[in-house]
């Protein structure tokens, strides 16, 4: 309740100062703004029903019951991540040929067919290392969503090169309300952690269907392999950063699971969803968002000047106001929302916010770097964490999940960091455009901490329910305060969001 709350003051505080504003942001802003928009409330809406699915899991399961989940769903995590680079990628920043279409399609499926017989190998290994049979079951279970997930991320790339946002943030938010829908109905009649599995189908099949509707495309393998060898070799780089960034973020859950057990590592991971909940709301819009806008303008030949700042200005404004909100009320929040048997959880919730709001400055600078092709240098630094990331787990794993979670934020926020620093290098982006940036995201956060520390000086013995709902109305105060200081520099980078060249790609089908 608390959590739900925080994010519609958030979002209704941002709306408020877009309306009270209007007359003040220029007129060629007004189609970015809807654009962001429209991807920032979709992303608000999605992130209120998974976070209601989780909340429903953790009181229906056992941590442990919860923990296997987490575990079996990881592999299935990095699975999917593979189909949203390489072909996915490529698909997006190239130029149009009547085979572009055809090959990263024959490409996916390649890959859909490789991932699928390493997942029977993690079958066969897995109660080895888990010591339980239901994170073997359940990636059984999961693993033939994989060709679904081929398919889904190749029509989301045909739409994003065709600049329909709009229809692609749409589909999303149907797919993701009928797979939470179907979740919670299953949950609640008993049908445990098979209600996750379910909803996995559920989103994936709504995706297709939605996705092959909106598009005039249709999937077509074509024929010779030059084309997808060249896809490949573009791509390995990619793939090498995926399952780095999987040990970067996922690696510590594995460890705990082996070292302690699985129900360390749903601590570990119920904590992380709670935080990711807000990130995800603010950094995947603005991924996806940078990602299309920096990518249509290359294939157009145009310059990626400073605008990433820009963009992450505006965003980075609400975001980090809302991780600051979160853990100065975890105490409260966790207990209420999740359950007391997850009171654990609270100090390993304080660290995470801490690390994720490193993840929308990730958000910009990762789509930069793929661009100018920097691969390479992207898979250095990550092989540096990676193993930072594995080996510092292990070592701080007998003191439990929060020196875990405190270890790996230290590696995964010296990579955004090293990422930013390299940005800011290709973009030659000045103090000034830095100060730019700092003078639209600080009045925001600044009003937040002034407020809640205000509030925790007048008010420090409210009961739980009374703390969460008066910390979020000063949060939410606080917050809109400082926007309102900044109005205009928040319109004008909302609105940078949506500001696509003019001339749009060819949608002649392959």
């Amino acid at each position: 309740m608390r959590w739900h709350f925080t994010i519609c003051v958030q979002v209704g505080s941002i709306r408020s100062v877009f309306y009270n504003s209007r007359r003040i942001a220029m007129a060629s802003n007004k189609e970015g703004i809807v654009s962001g928009g429209i991807g920032f409330l979709s992303r608000a809406t999605v992130q209120f029903l998974l976070f209601g699915v989780t909340i429903v899991a953790t009181r229906q399961l056992s941590i442990s019951e919860f923990g296997s989940y987490a575990l079996a769903s990881l592999f299935l995590i990095v699975a999917r991540a593979l189909f949203y680079v390489g072909p996915y990628e490529y698909l997006l920043k190239t130029p149009h040929t009547p085979s572009l279409y055809s090959t990263c399609l024959r490409a996916n499926i390649i890959l859909a067919a490789a991932i699928s017989c390493l997942l029977a190998l993690v079958y066969l290994i897995a109660f080895r290392m888990f010591e339980t049979n239901d994170v073997s079951r359940l990636i059984a279970l999961l693993a033939p969503s994989i060709f679904l997930v081929a398919i889904t991320a190749w029509y989301e790339a045909v739409l994003l090169r065709d600049l329909r946002v709009r229809r692609y943030y749409l589909s999303t938010l149907i797919g993701d309300c009928i797979g939470a829908a179907l979740a919670v109905f299953l949950l609640l009649k008993g049908y445990g952690v098979v209600s996750l599995v379910a909803q996995t189908y559920a989103r994936l099949l709504i995706l297709f269907i939605l996705y092959a509707i909106g598009t005039t495309h249709r999937p077509a393998l074509g024929h010779g392999w030059t084309h997808v060898r060249e896809v490949f070799l573009w791509s390995k780089e990619r793939y090498y950063a995926v399952l780095l960034n999987f040990s970067s973020t996922y690696g510590a859950d594995v460890v705990l699971g082996i070292l302690l057990s699985p129900a360390a590592t749903g601590l570990y991971r119920a904590s992380s969803r709670i935080v990711s909940t807000l990130t995800d709301l603010f950094a995947q819009p603005l991924q996806k968002i940078s990602q299309t806008n920096l990518s249509a303008r290359l294939v157009r030949e145009k310059s990626l000047d400073s605008s990433w700042l820009t963009m992450l200005s505006g965003v980075g404004a609400i975001g980090w106001a809302g991780l600051i909100t979160l853990a100065f009320l975890a105490d409260d929040l966790v207990p209420l929302a999740l359950g007391e048997k997850w009171t654990p959880a609270v100090p390993i919730v304080v660290s995470f916010c801490a690390v994720k709001s490193f993840m929308l400055l990730d958000a910009v600078t990762t789509s930069f770097l793929v661009c100018h092709d920097r691969q390479k240098q992207m898979l250095r630094v990550q092989i540096c964490v990676a193993l930072a990331v594995i080996m510092l787990s292990w070592f701080v794993a007998p003191f439990g999940p929060v020196w875990v979670a405190i270890a790996v934020g230290c590696a995964t926020a010296t990579m955004s960091l090293i990422y930013g620093a390299m940005v800011l290098k290709l973009s030659k982006a000045g103090a000034e455009a830095i100060f730019d940036m700092i003078k639209t995201s600080a009045p925001p956060v600044i009003g937040t901490v002034l407020a809640l520390t205000l509030f925790d000086q007048l008010l420090p013995d409210l009961p739980r329910e009374q703390a969460v709902f008066w910390g979020l109305i000063a949060a939410a105060t606080g917050s809109m305060t400082g926007a309102f200081i900044v109005r205009t520099r928040i319109l004008t980078a909302i609105g940078s969001l949506g500001h696509l060249p003019d001339a749009k790609p060819s949608r002649v089908a392959p």
